[in-house]
Protein backbone atom coordinates (compact mmCIF):
# COMPACT_ATOMS: atom_id res chain seq x y z
CA UNK A 1 0.00 0.00 0.00
CA UNK A 2 2.57 2.41 0.82
CA UNK A 3 4.34 1.34 -2.28
CA UNK A 4 1.42 2.30 -4.19
CA UNK A 5 0.62 5.60 -2.56
CA UNK A 6 4.53 6.46 -3.28
CA UNK A 7 4.80 7.28 0.64
CA UNK A 8 8.04 4.93 0.22
CA UNK A 9 10.06 3.02 -2.72
CA UNK A 10 10.57 -0.45 -3.44
CA UNK A 11 14.21 0.29 -1.85
CA UNK A 12 13.12 1.04 1.62
CA UNK A 13 10.12 -1.36 1.22
CA UNK A 14 12.82 -4.33 1.03
CA UNK A 15 15.11 -3.21 3.55
CA UNK A 16 12.06 -2.50 6.01
CA UNK A 17 10.94 -5.84 5.24
CA UNK A 18 14.61 -7.76 5.97
CA UNK A 19 14.58 -5.60 9.26
CA UNK A 20 11.59 -6.31 10.41
CA UNK A 21 11.88 -10.10 10.09
CA UNK A 22 15.21 -10.10 11.29
CA UNK A 23 14.66 -8.44 14.48
CA UNK A 24 11.07 -10.09 14.64
CA UNK A 25 10.38 -11.31 18.34
CA UNK A 26 6.61 -11.91 17.98
CA UNK A 27 6.19 -12.98 21.30
CA UNK A 28 7.44 -10.08 23.07
CA UNK A 29 5.69 -7.72 20.31
CA UNK A 30 2.61 -9.39 21.31
CA UNK A 31 2.75 -9.03 25.29
CA UNK A 32 4.41 -5.67 25.16
CA UNK A 33 2.06 -3.71 22.53
CA UNK A 34 -1.06 -6.52 23.24
CA UNK A 35 -1.20 -7.04 19.02
CA UNK A 36 -3.52 -9.59 17.89
CA UNK A 37 -2.71 -10.73 14.54
CA UNK A 38 0.50 -10.72 12.05
CA UNK A 39 -1.33 -7.98 9.98
CA UNK A 40 -1.65 -5.51 13.00
CA UNK A 41 2.02 -6.60 13.83
CA UNK A 42 3.07 -5.34 10.29
CA UNK A 43 0.94 -2.51 10.20
CA UNK A 44 2.84 -0.88 13.82
CA UNK A 45 6.14 -1.67 12.25
CA UNK A 46 5.53 0.50 9.23
CA UNK A 47 4.14 2.82 10.84
CA UNK A 48 7.13 3.46 12.74
CA UNK A 49 9.12 3.50 9.78
CA UNK A 50 7.35 5.77 8.04
CA UNK A 51 6.91 8.34 10.98
CA UNK A 52 10.47 9.98 9.79
CA UNK A 53 8.02 12.58 7.79
CA UNK A 54 5.60 13.52 10.58
CA UNK A 55 5.39 16.57 12.21
CA UNK A 56 4.93 16.69 15.94
CA UNK A 57 1.34 17.44 16.84
CA UNK A 58 2.20 17.61 20.70
CA UNK A 59 4.57 20.46 19.96
CA UNK A 60 2.59 22.44 17.87
CA UNK A 61 0.18 22.28 20.73
CA UNK A 62 2.93 23.36 23.52
CA UNK A 63 3.09 26.73 21.71
CA UNK A 64 -0.52 26.90 23.11
CA UNK A 65 -0.64 24.98 25.98
CA UNK A 66 2.90 23.83 27.80
CA UNK A 67 0.53 21.68 31.03
CA UNK A 68 -1.87 19.93 28.95
CA UNK A 69 -0.89 19.71 25.12
CA UNK A 70 -2.38 16.20 24.86
CA UNK A 71 -5.66 17.78 26.22
CA UNK A 72 -5.08 20.77 23.38
CA UNK A 73 -5.03 17.55 20.56
CA UNK A 74 -8.62 15.93 22.10
CA UNK A 75 -10.37 19.49 21.69
CA UNK A 76 -8.97 19.59 18.04
CA UNK A 77 -10.48 16.38 17.69
CA UNK A 78 -13.93 17.20 19.72
CA UNK A 79 -14.83 18.92 16.53
CA UNK A 80 -16.85 17.07 13.65
CA UNK A 81 -15.04 19.46 10.71
CA UNK A 82 -11.94 17.51 12.01
CA UNK A 83 -12.81 14.08 12.29
CA UNK A 84 -14.55 14.33 8.72
CA UNK A 85 -11.32 16.18 7.70
CA UNK A 86 -9.49 12.44 8.81
CA UNK A 87 -11.85 10.57 7.58
CA UNK A 88 -11.53 11.73 4.13
CA UNK A 89 -7.68 11.71 4.42
CA UNK A 90 -7.76 8.57 5.51
CA UNK A 91 -10.22 7.14 2.69
CA UNK A 92 -7.72 8.76 0.22
CA UNK A 93 -4.76 7.29 1.52
CA UNK A 94 -5.20 4.24 4.00
CA UNK A 95 -6.95 1.45 1.99
CA UNK A 96 -7.23 -0.44 5.39
CA UNK A 97 -9.20 2.36 7.08
CA UNK A 98 -12.21 1.14 8.24
CA UNK A 99 -15.07 3.55 7.32
CA UNK A 100 -17.85 2.38 9.00
CA UNK A 101 -16.22 2.30 12.42
CA UNK A 102 -15.56 6.27 11.78
CA UNK A 103 -18.41 6.81 10.84
CA UNK A 104 -20.12 5.02 14.07
CA UNK A 105 -17.89 7.06 16.30
CA UNK A 106 -18.51 10.15 14.47
CA UNK A 107 -22.12 9.38 15.34
CA UNK A 108 -21.39 8.03 19.02
CA UNK A 109 -19.34 10.96 19.57
CA UNK A 110 -21.65 13.44 18.94
CA UNK A 111 -24.75 11.30 21.05
CA UNK A 112 -23.16 10.26 23.88
CA UNK A 113 -19.73 11.62 26.11
CA UNK A 114 -17.24 9.42 23.64
CA UNK A 115 -13.73 11.90 23.24
CA UNK A 116 -12.27 10.82 20.19
CA UNK A 117 -8.58 10.40 21.50
CA UNK A 118 -5.81 10.24 18.62
CA UNK A 119 -5.19 6.38 19.96
CA UNK A 120 -9.17 5.68 19.85
CA UNK A 121 -8.34 6.73 16.56
CA UNK A 122 -5.69 5.10 15.37
CA UNK A 123 -7.01 2.03 16.98
CA UNK A 124 -10.66 1.44 16.23
CA UNK A 125 -10.52 2.68 12.46
CA UNK A 126 -6.68 1.23 11.49
CA UNK A 127 -5.56 5.10 10.68
CA UNK A 128 -2.47 5.91 9.68
CA UNK A 129 -1.97 9.52 9.18
CA UNK A 130 -1.36 9.73 13.20
CA UNK A 131 0.84 8.03 15.27
CA UNK A 132 0.95 7.61 18.55
CA UNK A 133 4.09 7.27 20.73
CA UNK A 134 3.35 6.52 24.55
CA UNK A 135 5.87 7.73 27.36
CA UNK A 136 8.68 9.48 27.87
CA UNK A 137 9.84 11.35 24.40
CA UNK A 138 6.45 10.15 23.41
CA UNK A 139 3.37 12.31 22.01
CA UNK A 140 0.95 12.49 18.52
CA UNK A 141 3.14 13.02 15.42
CA UNK A 142 0.78 13.66 12.08
CA UNK A 143 1.25 13.31 8.16
CA UNK A 144 2.14 17.13 6.95
CA UNK A 145 -1.40 17.66 5.57
CA UNK A 146 -3.35 16.87 9.10
CA UNK A 147 -0.29 18.50 10.73
CA UNK A 148 -1.70 21.69 8.82
CA UNK A 149 -5.14 21.33 9.58
CA UNK A 150 -4.41 21.21 13.11
CA UNK A 151 -2.08 24.50 13.29
CA UNK A 152 -4.67 26.21 11.14
CA UNK A 153 -7.30 25.14 13.88
CA UNK A 154 -4.64 26.89 16.60
CA UNK A 155 -3.81 29.63 14.92
CA UNK A 156 -7.16 31.59 13.58
CA UNK A 157 -4.10 34.63 12.39
CA UNK A 158 -2.77 31.87 10.48
CA UNK A 159 -6.06 30.40 8.97
CA UNK A 160 -7.31 33.91 8.08
CA UNK A 161 -3.89 34.43 6.02
CA UNK A 162 -4.53 31.60 3.88
CA UNK A 163 -7.83 32.00 3.23
CA UNK A 164 -6.95 35.58 2.15
CA UNK A 165 -4.21 34.54 -0.30
CA UNK A 166 -6.57 31.70 -1.65
CA UNK A 167 -9.46 34.62 -2.39
CA UNK A 168 -6.52 36.25 -4.30
CA UNK A 169 -5.35 33.54 -6.43
CA UNK A 170 -7.46 32.62 -9.86
CA UNK A 171 -8.47 29.78 -8.45
CA UNK A 172 -9.91 31.03 -5.47
CA UNK A 173 -11.77 33.83 -7.22
CA UNK A 174 -15.45 32.40 -8.40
Amino acid sequence: MLLTKHLIDTELATTAKEKFYDSLDEEKLRTSSKIRDYHETIRLYMRRMTCGDMVSLTELSKQYSEESPAYVIQSWMRSRNTVEFLRQWENDMNKEFDDSVSEELIRQAHTTSLTITPSLWIRRTHAVGMYVKQGKGGGVSAYPEIAADFHLWLDPKTRLTIVRLHNRSPEGVH
